[in-house]
């Protein structure tokens, strides 16, 4: 029997906290795309400054679809580096945050700041505890 085929892909062999996290980030990028026009004309804080328009759309794009789109190929056919990919990206999001707490927390709020933050971190977390199913996976 060759590798490829006995490889594990698809849904069935996904831990249950990395489906509730599939599922969770699925609902956030469409709350992202429903919010998306509001981004596009009031702005989005990226390492400090505000982004508008088309540069808050390809932010949006890059951390909210692109970014679990490669997270969701990873985990889909169990790929090694879905880890460190997750690491990666989410790891933006929350340099993003500490940099938006430290120099636009008074217009944006804490809360606005604050919760992005810890649902990475709890993301983060559940890849964590949930990394061998990847290193597993060959």
């Amino acid at each position: 029997m060759s590798a490829e085929v006995s490889r594990r892909t698809g849904w069935k062999p996904i831990p249950l906290a990395l489906k509730i996290l599939s599922v969770v980030m699925v609902v956030w990028a469409l709350g992202s795309a429903m919010n998306l026009p509001n981004l596009m004309e009031n702005g989005l804080p990226v390492l400090g400054i505000f982004v508008f328009g088309i540069g808050a759309f390809l932010v949006v794009l890059f951390l909210d679809f692109i970014g679990p789109a490669i997270f969701f190929y990873a985990l889909w056919n169990g790929k090694p580096w879905g880890v460190k990919w997750a690491f990666f990206y989410i790891g933006l999001f929350i340099l993003n945050g500490i940099v938006a707490l430290l120099t636009v927390s008074d217009r944006l709020g804490l809360a606005q700041i604050l919760v992005p933050n810890l649902v990475s971190l709890l993301f983060l977390a559940v890849i964590f505890w949930k990394r061998s199913y990847f290193t597993n996976a060959d």
